[in-house]
């Protein structure tokens, strides 16, 4: 990776987050921050629904979480989720995040692999089956960890139906894959990916928590750094939790590159 220096890691890593970004979202976008109100279908204990995503303002702190608080509560939240991260402005930010009672709601790691020519990936244990999910047989088994793993609502017939037609589009596009690994017979883990050039975006993983340990997430790993070499990435960025899968990530031969915190703040 002696191409990819840390400012650019993190850089890619938040175009290809905000890319991603469809239209059942709510966005607020300033010149000195980025509020999103993520849809119902995604929310979970992990993804609460309102959160600052990007901030960077000269303005008097005070000024612009009222204007964010204005906003979360027209939405009909009592809370926001504010991300700090190496470019959030200005540097007291976490400072003030604290000082108006946040609490930490999450942490997580930015972590990159290269994959080029000779790049060795780990290997898969023989208990477990992985499958690409390419039909609404493969999906409904995806979608039943997402819902078990997650803490989600499940997808109603309606919309099963738009996310098999976008599984079924990105397949032929070879832009993004997803993968289900079975145990015994029973779906287990899950995870993303997507490429943009040579550059392949890992997200979107999860194991039921009575099969960890057991090697479901290195394998949907193993399967993920797989496809996205043969369809031409050669490096691999991902988010990871440091006492979760970031461990296993760097077990793997991701190297960090910073941290993210979040802070749940009151609006109300």
């Amino acid at each position: 990776m002696s191409n990819w220096s840390t400012e650019k890691i993190v850089e890619t890593l938040a175009s290809l987050d905000q890319a991603s970004v469809n239209d059942d979202f709510l966005e607020i976008s300033t010149a000195d921050y980025r509020l999103l109100r993520y849809p119902e279908r995604l929310l979970s204990p992990t993804l609460p629904a309102a959160q600052v995503i990007w901030s960077c303002t000269s303005l008097p702190l005070d000024v612009v979480f009222d204007e964010i608080a204005t906003s979360v509560c027209e939405w009909g939240l009592d809370a926001v989720h504010w991300w700090v991260t190496s470019t959030t402005r200005p540097p007291e930010t976490e400072t003030f995040l604290l000082a108006r009672g946040g609490v930490v709601s999450d942490a997580i790691q930015i972590l990159a692999r290269d994959l080029g020519a000779g790049t060795v990936l780990g290997d898969m244990s023989n208990d477990v089956d992985v499958e690409l999910v390419y039909d609404e047989r493969s999906l409904r088994a995806a979608m039943d960890v997402e819902t078990q793993g997650w803490g989600r609502s499940p997808l109603g017939d309606e919309e099963m139906e738009r996310r098999l037609a976008e599984v079924l589009q990105d397949l032929e596009s070879a832009t993004r894959f997803q993968f289900v690994v079975f145990i015994e017979g029973k779906p287990v883990s899950t995870g993303c990916c997507r490429v943009e050039g040579d550059v392949g975006r890992l997200y979107g993983a999860v194991t039921l928590s009575e099969f960890r340990s057991r090697g479901a997430y290195q394998a949907i790993l193993s399967a993920r750094l797989r496809q996205i070499q043969e369809v031409g990435a050669t490096i691999a960025l991902t988010r990871g939790r440091p006492l979760t899968s970031g461990r296993i990530l760097v077990k793997s031969g991701f190297t960090v590159h910073g941290e993210e915190r979040c802070y749940r703040l009151a609006v109300s």
